[in-house]
């Protein structure tokens, strides 16, 4: 434990130059009272000067936009965070939402001769035997890494994708102060622990990992083009594993037409109206039917090819839905349209990580009023984005927090149905989700599912039965050795130990002077009941005394408990 601690204090000593360069930044954005770090302000070696606002203009910008501001300024893992975060209704308000939807992370390209050297470096071989042409000039240029355009050496034009430089650890260096950040926020600020910044920050860090192992892309793609195979509406770049790692990703090149331009779409005879209508029903097919989606599908991550096939692009971070939670959702979807408040409060429950609210009843009231607030309309004019996000709004004054992934879904159908609208404004997107839904709750009485689902629950009762009399001697052995152990965690007050470190003080002090009040009354009366002859005559004087002072530590006793209300 001393070690880690010790490892930890080196750790940030070596950060404190980005830490600096963090804290800095959101103080030029007009956040020094905001982020409550102004204790810091000597160990990061920061001016008064330097918190003094230099630019009024800047600070009259609105709160969420010099969020989103600073965020862009210190680069590729806070862009990443906030784009993550604005999937994440349960934490941001709509003005926060609106912001950091705004978030791209275009940034200058690196040199394309380094990019050469990477690319010879983790295919272990020269360029020439792998690419019959290379193109040192990069096609587009994100914040983790860019895109080159090559040939194989069959002629096979690939999009060869090539993680930036040292990016891996200027990554891990922040993630290590967002995570330090969080639990300090945790440990300080009762508002802030209540959104759980600590598992928002570890929920960042894993989905920035995978993202950053292109590998795992890879098999995105692979299992992405595997539940979409026969079908001729989209079409998944191929993977080539061969010439791939985790820093360079070598894919198919294809290259069509913008999904949100439809005068361009019409113009190479492409329909902009049943294009809609595909993209609608491939968003649900993905989400209902396998559980398995693409988080980000907005125009900047898809092409389109003649006569009309979606091809996605950016397979780092993707969704995945149990069955269970897929039927939750389709009757949370189903009991909307049909303004079922007790089916979609029930759907709700099953898909909340807590599983139960305090007042079931307030929330079947709260949705049946946000049903006939924004639902009670036609099904042609019914906006499945904007009602889901409104409906965020409402699990989070009843403190229902969900998966992840189904922030994200409802970032992807929102971004999807936006897209959908823009080729078709007449576009009906519920209606092309109803199927889908009703498809996972009518699968639910399927034979062949109930079938599987009891073969599944008699396996595991099986598996249950086996195991319970050896863990439950386990058990017993270690409670009869007194080695059972029951763990538990106390959520102190924000300000830390102090508050209890005072209360159990001031509880020692009254027992203490409680027992000292006691043995100085007793003393005396010994000493004025004792043998006075001799040299004792003095003791009744001495006895006398001491209850005078004993009296006296009694009575303050019996004033300070009155005056604190415990009599």
């Amino acid at each position: 434990m001393v070690f880690k601690h010790i490892r930890n204090v080196v750790e940030i000593y070596h950060h404190l130059p980005r830490y600096r360069e963090i804290f800095l930044t959101f103080f030029k954005y007009g956040f020094v009272d905001l982020m409550k770090f102004v204790h810091l302000q000597k160990l990061l070696e920061i001016a008064d000067r330097q918190l003094n606002p230099k630019n009024e203009e800047l600070h009259r910008k609105p709160l969420a936009e010099r969020f989103r501001m600073a965020l862009e300024e210190l680069g590729p893992t806070f862009i990443k965070f906030g784009q993550i975060l604005s999937s994440r209704r349960d934490l941001v308000n709509e003005a926060f939402y609106n912001e950091l939807r705004k978030l791209q992370d275009s940034v200058p390209p690196f040199p394309g001769d380094e990019a050469l050297k990477i690319v010879e470096r983790e295919l272990g071989r020269p360029l020439g035997e792998v690419f019959k042409t290379f193109d040192v000039k990069s096609l587009a240029a994100a914040s983790i890494a860019q895109v080159h355009r090559a040939t194989l050496l069959d002629g096979t034009e690939v999009a060869v994708k090539i993680r930036r430089p040292d990016i891996a650890k200027v990554i891990e260096i922040d993630v290590a102060i967002l995570l330090d950040v969080a639990h300090f926020l945790e440990t300080q600020d009762e508002e802030f622990a209540a959104l759980n910044p600590v598992g928002v920050a570890q929920e960042f860090a894993r989905v920035i990992e995978r993202e950053m192992d292109f590998t795992n892309e890879g098999r995105n793609m692979e299992r992405f083009a595997k539940q979409f195979k026969g079908n001729r509406w989209i079409r998944v770049p191929r993977f080539y594993r061969e010439f791939s790692t985790e820093s360079v990703l070598t894919m198919e090149y294809l290259s069509g037409y913008r999904m949100d331009e439809p005068e361009q779409l019409r113009a190479h005879g492409i329909d902009p109206v049943p294009l809609g209508e595909r993209i609608s029903r491939l968003i649900f097919q993905q989400v209902f039917k396998h559980g398995f989606f693409h988080g980000d599908p907005h125009p900047g991550n898809a092409t389109i090819l003649s006569p009309g096939v979606l091809v996605l692009y950016d397979y780092g971070m993707m969704g995945m839905l149990s069955v269970p939670f897929r039927e939750n959702i389709a009757n949370m979807v189903v009991g909307l349209v049909e303004k079922d408040s007790r089916m979609v409060s029930r759907s709700l429950l099953g898909m909340s990580e807590e599983g139960y609210v305090e007042e079931p009843r307030l929330l079947e009231s709260d949705v049946e009023a946000f049903a006939q607030q924004h639902l009670d309309c036609p099904l042609k004019d019914l906006k499945l984005g904007f009602v889901l996000n409104r409906l965020l709004d409402l699990l989070v004054n009843h403190k229902l927090r969900m998966k992840a992934d189904f922030y994200l879904g409802v970032k992807a159908l929102t971004q999807v149905e936006a897209s959908g609208r823009v080729l078709d404004p007449d576009l009906n997107f519920v209606r092309f989700g109803e199927p889908y839904a009703m498809e996972v709750i009518e699968g639910k009485f399927d034979v062949k599912q109930i079938l599987k689902n009891l073969y599944s629950t008699i396996g595991e009762t099986a598996d249950f039965l086996k195991d319970f009399p050896q863990e439950a001697r386990d058990l017993y052995e270690r409670i009869r050795s007194g080695r059972f152990r029951i763990p538990l965690e106390h959520r102190f007050d924000p300000k830390g130990f102090e508050p209890l470190r005072s209360t159990l003080n001031h509880i020692t002090n009254r027992l203490v002077e409680a027992v000292l009040a006691a043995a100085i009354l007793v003393c005396s009366s010994i000493l004025i009941l004792a043998d006075h002859s001799n040299l004792w005559h003095f003791l009744p004087v001495l006895g006398i005394i001491g209850l005078v002072i004993g009296g006296g530590i009694a009575l303050r006793l019996i004033a300070a408990i009155w005056r604190s209300g415990g009599m």
